[in-house]
């Protein structure tokens, strides 16, 4: 387990020459919600403000979806897309969107990931196989 950790660990903070270290996850089911607004909204003539906005009735039926990211922690840099569902196929089609956004000078990309099964798939093991660059990193699962 402490050399997994350690690999982790050493990734963010001294990682290899020409490399870039990602994080990837994903959230959801995420659903479209409405918050009121916090300030008065103001008129076009700019004098006298008008009343708050109002807000038609909302049931918080407007249909839900997952939230892919990768975080570049040197930097700041992330990006995220948006997808009906949590799948293997949609999780490759993020990786291809990752590897479009990385440079193609960076010689290696290291992405880390938690032990989500789609994660493992045979499907990511052949985008890993067809793009040499990409390494992916897992965390230890702590004993049970």
């Amino acid at each position: 387990m402490r050399g997994k950790k350690g690999r982790v660990t050493q990734l963010y903070t001294a990682p290899p020459p020409q490399s870039v270290v990602l994080c990837l996850d994903e959230m959801g089911p995420e659903s479209a919600k409405s918050f009121l607004g916090r300030g008065l909204v103001h008129r076009p003539d700019g004098q006298n403000p008008a009343e708050r906005a109002r807000q038609e009735m909302d049931y918080g039926r407007r249909g839900q979806g997952y939230v892919f990211g990768a975080f570049r922690p040197a930097t700041g840099d992330a990006l995220t897309e948006v997808y009906a569902r949590r799948t293997t196929a949609n999780f490759v089609d993020f990786l291809g969107q990752v590897e479009q956004w990385v440079p193609a000078e960076i010689g290696s990309l290291y992405a880390i990931l938690d032990n989500l099964p789609a994660h493992r798939a045979t499907a990511v093991l052949l985008f890993s196989l067809s793009h040499p660059r990409w390494e992916f990193v897992f965390p230890s699962t702590p004993p049970i």
